[in-house]
């Protein structure tokens, strides 16, 4: 599994130039703590000069049975405005890396919102961050609370290290990655349902640089979701991305009823039973209109009511196209001798298709 550094308290300055934070390395749902010893990194970075400088960092060590850990940086000698930076030794070299299958990130670091002496402590929001294929670095922009809708899963990771690495593939086999690598000046038109922080959506247009890339979401999510497209198009000006709101207990709103999809993206989004009506009835819908478009569905197993899916989608006359499964590295697993956890992508295909 992906194992996530977090703030439960976000990182605070005093007076006297000390840097306090409260963290914990867990899973993408929480519900679970890294098992084993680690080594920390904790930076402390100014960006008062043109390039990023740290007046302060220290190594501090997790321990076996932790929950939760402290940080204090002492004697900071910082600038106006500083962040936290939170990294695995072992991750340090593949901070510039491209995400793909062979470097998923077993440990993900983090970085801070900026805070100052007037700002005493941070917000409420991180960067998770990693290298594109087009060389950027991209910070995507998470929630450190708990509304699930902003936060980052283990199968988005996996997802977009997949596709990433089908697009890189010098003689395409997949269907998957043939479409991928499609050229042509119109692009792909491409639709992602329950985009959340939007690491899928924005990867996939980053790759597919001519394709038309609709992010959507619930409300709740969209500040988040609004603030990474901008951020991602500032830094790339690669694709074309958008947002809308897309609800799935609500009709389809006519810029996706109207459009013919060539592709649709799932991640992560089948972890409410409850949820999973509405999402079928959803793609049933697109794919009156888009009825040859491919769905790419990436999922996680949680519990066995997630089997509902599967049932539904055959259904609404859904076919299986294609099947990946993606282990999740883990050190602590493999030495221990436990099975790896396991991200599911699908490809399907309507049945109605021409």
């Amino acid at each position: 599994m992906v194992w996530y550094i977090r703030f439960l308290k976000s990182p605070k300055l005093d007076q006297k130039g000390h840097v306090r934070a409260l963290i914990t390395v867990t899973t993408d749902l929480g519900d679970d703590f890294y098992p084993a010893d680690l080594t920390l990194h904790a930076i402390i970075v100014t960006t008062e000069y043109e390039e990023d400088w740290m007046p302060g960092w220290q190594t501090v060590k997790w321990k076996s049975g932790m929950r939760t850990l402290w940080i204090d940086i002492v004697n900071l000698d910082a600038g106006p405005s500083v962040d936290l930076r939170l990294v695995v030794s072992s991750e340090q070299s593949r901070q510039g890396n491209t995400l793909l299958l062979e470097n998923i990130f077993e440990i993900l670091s983090v970085w801070s919102d900026t805070f100052d002496w007037e700002k005493s402590q941070a917000s409420n929001v991180v960067e998770r961050r990693y290298r594109t294929d087009s060389g950027h670095e991209r910070a995507v922009l998470e929630e450190t609370g708990e509304s699930i809708a902003r936060h980052i899963w283990d199968a988005g990771i996996a997802l977009t290290a997949f596709l990433s690495t089908l697009v890189l593939q010098p003689r395409p086999t997949s269907d998957l990655a043939k479409l991928l690598q499609r050229t042509t000046p119109r692009g792909l038109r491409i639709l992602e349902l329950g985009s959340g922080c939007g690491l899928v959506g924005l990867q996939v247009a980053d790759l597919c640089s001519t394709s038309d890339v609709l992010l959507t979401d619930l409300p709740e999510a969209m500040d988040v979701l609004n603030h990474n497209v901008e951020h991602a198009r500032f830094v790339s000006n690669r694709g074309k991305i958008a947002t809308a709101v897309l609800n799935w207990d609500e009709p389809l709103p006519e810029r996706v009823a109207k459009q013919r999809l060539d592709l649709v993206i799932v991640s992560d989004c089948t972890y409410n039973p409850d949820s999973i009506p509405g999402l079928v009835k959803t793609l049933s819908s697109i794919a009156i209109n888009s009825p040859n478009a491919s769905v790419v569905v990436s999922m996680k197993v949680r519990h066995d009511s997630e089997a509902i899916f599967f049932e539904l989608m055959v259904g609404a006359e859904f076919a299986e196209a294609e099947h990946t499964a993606i282990p999740l590295p883990d050190r602590y697993r493999s030495e221990t001798g436990q099975e790896l956890e396991v991200v599911e992508v699908y490809m399907y295909r309507s049945r109605k298709s021409a």
